[in-house]
Formats: structure tokens, sequence, C-alpha cells
């Protein structure tokens, strides 16, 4: 089969940055051991022109563009439509719901190419709540745009791809209070993980968490700072390694301040961009994956712990209740409730047999986010859409 992947793809493996690049990548790596793959990037400003590559016998189109926003990536839709076009693909999958994932499912339609979408998160959610912590034009701006771009994209839809039942009852709301018109048919499918978590060696260091995300406000990063002044006091010997890609410059500088405020700077250290063998060193050094979330639709580093068998230390919001069951394979708290959060992470350092049965039960849970099994899932709804 002939398969177009359209969303952002990493322009180097070794660092690829956010979800939807691990998607897409992961996706597609997997896809292309038995059918024909090709890649339609994002346009970026990180590129000054265009050009072409293989990687892994996938062939990825890069398109530049100058300023690297949802506007400005509208101007190579024609670009981009002419290679699918001359492509002939048996079928397009489209990640995101951005404007320019937008226009490009309206023109697939209009040209009768088959197509899907994948809902990674819900962009008004994020929007909104960014917002109603800082009052901007820009942020209002911002969430104004992006929501109306993903109802009009989600009432358009016929059949989209959503990672959890959280997704598809956001979605499901939006219909009932009018948001959208017409529900999309979903299915329900999870983002999965790279197969090399699957068989790190686990060598925890006693007392050492880690917690992976950007560094933005989404992820809660001066709440966990703020939890971990009470892990202080019951280990003098822990330590928090924070790795995430830098995408908020001022959130990381409350980060900074933050520790040096409450004395943490002896037991928190924060990597930025670190590369996927870093990471994956990170992983299996950890005793405890933590991590203060504000919103997530499934949370694929979460799935990355369960894969490394690490227990994790969570928040109950967004999609995260269905990768992470309560004192099953991590403990949940509600998001802000630092003492709790806090007590979880220390029950966990002092409880050496529940540590080691969330270990056994993420190992075990952890599968269902195998790219393999998730492929095949995806290429049989390819199958029913062509």
């Amino acid at each position: 089969m002939k398969i177009i992947q359209i969303g952002s793809f990493p322009i180097d493996a070794s660092s690829i940055k956010g979800g939807v690049e691990a998607s897409v990548y992961g996706l597609t790596i997997e896809q292309a051991k038995n059918h024909q793959l090709f890649v339609i990037d994002t346009p970026r400003r990180e590129i000054d022109k265009d050009f072409t590559e293989e990687i892994n016998g996938i062939t990825v189109f890069r398109f530049s563009a100058k300023v690297g926003n949802n506007y400005t990536a509208l101007l190579r839709l024609k670009t981009s439509l002419n290679v699918i076009r001359g492509l002939k693909p048996d079928i397009c999958h489209i990640h995101t719901t951005s404007l320019f994932s937008f226009f490009t499912y309206l023109l697939l339609r209009l040209s009768r190419i088959p197509s899907i979408v994948t809902v990674h998160g819900l962009a008004h959610i994020e929007k909104r709540n960014l917002w109603r912590k800082q009052h901007s034009i820009r942020n209002f701006i911002k969430y104004l745009a992006q929501s109306l771009t993903e109802f009009l994209f989600l009432s358009c839809c016929s059949k989209i791809i959503v990672d959890t039942q959280y997704v598809a009852d956001a979605i499901k709301l939006f219909k009932k209070q009018g948001q959208i018109w017409r529900m999309p048919i979903y299915k329900i499918i999870p983002q999965g993980v790279n197969e090399a978590f699957f068989h790190l060696e686990n060598t925890p260091i006693q007392h050492q968490l880690l917690s992976v995300g950007a560094i933005v406000k989404r992820k809660g990063q001066l709440q966990l700072i703020d939890a971990m002044e009470k892990v202080k006091t019951e280990f003098s010997d822990f330590s928090l390694s924070i790795v995430g890609a830098l995408s908020d410059n001022l959130y990381y500088e409350l980060m900074q301040s933050l520790i040096l405020e409450k004395g943490l700077e002896k037991y928190i250290n924060i990597y930025l961009d670190a590369s996927f063998e870093q990471i994956k060193k990170f992983y299996k050094n950890a005793e405890i994956f933590v991590l203060h979330s504000e919103e997530e639709s499934q949370g694929i580093v979460f799935c990355e712990a369960m894969a490394a068998g690490k227990p994790i230390v969570a928040t109950n919001v967004g999609g995260i209740p269905w990768v992470i069951e309560d004192n099953v394979n991590g403990l949940l708290s509600d998001f802000g409730d630092i003492d709790t959060f806090a007590n979880h992470v220390i029950k966990l350092l002092k409880n050496d047999l529940l540590r080691k049965k969330m270990e056994e039960t993420n190992r075990i849970q952890s599968h269902k986010y195998d790219w393999k099994e998730i492929a095949e899932e995806i290429m049989t709804l390819y199958k029913s859409l062509i």
C-alpha cells in the first residue's frame, strides 16, 4: 500500500520534539516495514528551502515557511498538494487539527483522495486553559483562532482517530454544546512508544526521580518543584531530573527562580533538549517517574515510563486516568494538590514492595503501546476507508 503521512516529522530522529513528532515518526517507521511510505512534513521555519530526503527507506518532503506559524504554512498548500497528487497514494493520514491540516484535509476531499485524521490533543482545551491562566491579547487570539479551526475541522471530518476515551468524550461534549454541528465517527487507537523503551535495562538509582515533558506551563513543572520541597523533608538524598524541550523561555526562568527560592538547587537539575540516547539513560536510572500535568490527551511519556518499568506519580486530568490506574500502576492526585502529589512520591520512595508491583504491572500493560500492534489496527482502518 502507498501511504502518505502528513504531520510534523523530526529533522533529527535522535532529538524528537514533542508527542506529535514521536507519534508520526513511530507510526511511519513501523508501516515502512511492509508498505511504501512518504511523509509531507509540516512547513517549518527551521529550513531555508524545500528539499526531499530519504530516511530508512521513507521519502520525506520538507517545506520551508518563512515565519513558521499556521498562517504562513498555508502558503505551502499548493506545493504540498501537487506532491500528493503526483504520488497518487492509496491513503493520506493527517495528524493534528491545525489550520494547515484542516485545509489539507479539505483539498484531499475535493481531490477524492482517501484520508483519515488523528486528533493529537485538543487545541480548544489547551488554549482555553492558557488564556485563563494568562490573559493577554495574543493568548486570546490563539484561543479563538485555534478553537474555531478545531471545531470546523471536527465538523467536516467523517472519521477520526483519537488516542483515549477522554478525547472522544470531549468531542461528544463539543457536539452537545453546539460547538460542532456533526459528530465524526471515531476510533480509539493509542499512540505508541519507541520499541527501545521495552528493552531498557532497569538500573534505578536510589531515590532518583525523573520528569519528562516540554518546558511549558501545561506540564506543571512549577507545581512539581513545589512538591519537591515536601519530599526533601523526608528524603535528604533524593534527586529530580527534569528533562524536556524548551518551549517557553519565561516559564523556564520561573522554574529556575523557584528552585533557588526553595533551596532545591542541589536536588533538581533541568536538562533541555536532551537526545534520545540521553533520555533512555534517564529512564534507566530513575526509580520513579513524576509529572504534574494540567492536561494531556494521552501522555506518551507515561507510556514510555510504563515500558521502562517505572512506577508513576501523576495528575488525575485529561486522558491520564485512561493510561494510569490509581493504585494499580501509579498514584494520581488532582492538579494543583501539591501535598497529595508529594505524599504519593514519598509513599512510593518508602514502599519497595509497592514500587516493585507497579514496575511489573507497567511492563505488562505497556505492550498495548507497541507500534507493531497499533500499526496493524490502523492498517485495518485504512483498508476500510479505501
